[in-house]
């Protein structure tokens, strides 16, 4: 049975419960928002085909988010509920795009007849196809809606579509995955940006940088007294983010007992200070991040199944540089316009041939790394251009002549997967079994070696 969803903004609890109950009595289903900002959540959670809003909010004004979503949501329904005296201001709302006003204290017959007409009224075909439009153009913006975020690739586009979604869901928790410097604490801050909770807080906190008791103090507080140098009550970042996200780069690092007080977080929504008798309510978004192999980490009893399982809900992998090359110009040409304005510089341009020599470079540090290339070339090159002799990177070449390969590497052209599976093969030979090297040989990072070994059946090689 279809039920209409109405969204009451009003900050007077009382009005705003009352209306609630008469609503829900006449079978809408009803939610309620007590000033802008949760208002903002609640439609950016969920489609609401009318709003029920009062003019006067504790932190902003009703007619302004009235203006801002007749833009946003086209078809959404807004009814003005307004005190006598401001009958002109709702007024001009109607001028604006509001639907309708009702007077408060509202009638109940008046205000039921206002929404009915309002919800049920039969749309011309004119209008509907004049709503699909705005709807369809509101929609073109979402491909914008990671800030900072560059790539067409197929790689980048794959991850884009699954970023773009999480963001508009008022997520618990997910999982950025990638090697390092492959921009895991970008995506972070722009899902943040790009979220529900976007006008809260963002904690970001790196989970290798502290000791794990220093850690836990960080994230969950302490009672003065708890320990030492506890001289004072201490909040915690979790307590700091709350209604916002907290980012914790490098969760692989985190050592087990930590491991077992956040996943109470991630259940219960609570968590206790170092030295506290009461649990402490939360409401946080976690988005955790790490470049190490969790699966594997579990199999050593490193890090906790009931976590990895919690945390990889929503995975979101980033791939190498070297996988998706097709992004390298364009993440050129952005590190280039940034410079300019960081720099002061006229202009800055990059010629071919050093364009050829990026495209041609393994990029073991990544994005992070092709920036600090980008950022140095600017510093040091001559007249505004940037020649390949300003890219100090050491190279990777892709002829891969190596000479501690020896002979074998002689092979006719064939399949790049199987010339892949035989070069990893030579390289684990050379070396005698030695992951690490061949990593280092290959220039890729270790976890995709491991990945590379398993896809290529070459476990019991050595």
């Amino acid at each position: 049975m279809f039920k209409a969803k109405i969204l009451i903004v009003e900050d007077n609890i009382l009005v705003s419960m009352s209306i609630a109950d008469m609503l829900q009595k006449e079978g809408f289903a009803v939610e309620q928002a007590e000033d802008g900002d949760r208002a903002n959540i609640a439609l950016k959670a969920d489609e609401y085909d009318l709003v029920l809003l009062d003019m006067m909010l504790p932190d902003t004004n009703g007619s302004v988010l009235m203006k801002s979503w007749v833009k946003r949501y086209p078809y959404m329904k807004i009814v003005i509920l307004t005190a006598h005296g401001d009958v002109n201001l709702a007024v001009d709302c109607l001028k604006d795009g509001a639907s309708d006003f009702v007077s408060k204290p509202a009638e109940k017959q008046e205000l039921i007849d206002v929404i009915n007409k309002h919800i049920f009224k039969p749309i011309k075909e004119e209008e509907k196809i004049e709503t699909s439009k705005k709807i369809k153009l509101a929609g073109t913006s979402r491909k914008d809606i990671l800030e900072g975020v560059i790539g067409t690739s197929k790689e980048m586009k794959k991850t884009l579509t699954i970023a773009r979604k999480v963001a508009q869901i008022n997520y618990s928790c997910l999982l950025i995955t990638g090697e390092s410097g492959s921009g895991k604490g970008l995506f972070a801050r722009a899902l943040h940006k790009a979220g529900v909770r976007k006008d809260e807080a963002f904690v970001e906190i790196n989970c290798s940088a502290l000791p794990a008791t220093l850690i836990e103090s960080e994230l969950f507080g302490h009672k003065k007294g708890a320990f030492t140098d506890a001289k004072e009550d201490k909040l915690g970042l979790f307590k700091v983010a709350d209604k916002g996200t907290i980012f914790l780069d490098e969760i692989g690092d985190m050592e087990l007992g930590l491991q077992a007080k956040l996943l109470k977080v991630l259940e219960d929504r609570a968590f206790r200070r170092i030295g506290d008798t009461k649990d402490i309510k939360v409401d946080v978004a976690i988005i955790a991040a790490t470049h190490q192999p969790l699966n594997q980490l579990v199999k050593e009893n490193k890090f906790r199944l009931d976590l990895f399982y919690r945390l990889n809900v929503i995975p979101l992998p980033l791939s190498p540089l070297r996988e998706r090359q097709n992004d390298i110009p364009e993440l050129t040409d952005f590190f280039i316009k940034n410079n300019i304005d960081k720099f002061g510089l006229n202009d800055l341009k990059i010629d071919a041939e050093a364009r050829t020599k990026l495209l041609h470079h393994n990029w073991p540090g990544n994005v992070r790394e092709l920036k600090n290339v980008i950022e140095r070339a600017s510093i040091l090159c001559d007249n505004n251009k940037i020649t390949s002799e300003d890219l100090m990177m050491d190279l990777q070449d892709t002829s891969i002549e190596d000479t501690n390969l020896g002979t074998e590497f002689n092979m006719p052209v064939m399949p790049l997967s199987v010339m892949e599976k035989k070069l990893i093969e030579v390289t684990l030979k050379t070396v005698r079994g030695n992951k690490n090297k061949t990593a280092e040989k290959l220039g890729i990072h270790r976890t995709t070696l491991y990945k590379k070994i398993q896809e290529y059946g070459l476990e019991d090689l050595y």
